[in-house]
């Protein structure tokens, strides 16, 4: 192989790291752009069950039939907007019936 094989094929391999090295960024910029996408949903949903779960403590509804989540993280006063209600609780309600 001639010193100007080897230059090419120098250049050629770093060419390629090149590509495969911005490829790689994009993919970790999409994937971490997805994983904020879900923790935001993930913790809107929390919110909304809290509020579901306040909601119906205010209603008197027996502990059991309860739906929604209590704070179990005990940031809802903290991280939730505070006037959050429930998006339809009538739809959130489905009681298992044996």
């Amino acid at each position: 192989m001639t010193p100007n094989d080897q230059r090419t094929l120098g250049l050629v391999i770093t060419f390629v790291a090149l590509v495969v090295g911005a490829a790689l960024l994009l993919a970790i910029a999409a994937i971490t752009r997805m994983d904020t996408q879900v923790a935001s949903a993930a913790h809107r949903q929390y919110c909304e069950d809290i509020a579901l779960w306040r909601a119906e403590v205010e209603r008197g509804v027996p502990l059991n039939r309860r739906a929604g989540q209590p704070d179990w993280q005990g940031i809802a006063d903290e991280h939730c907007p505070a006037r959050l209600q429930p998006m339809d609780h009538t739809a959130q309600r489905q009681l298992v019936q044996f």
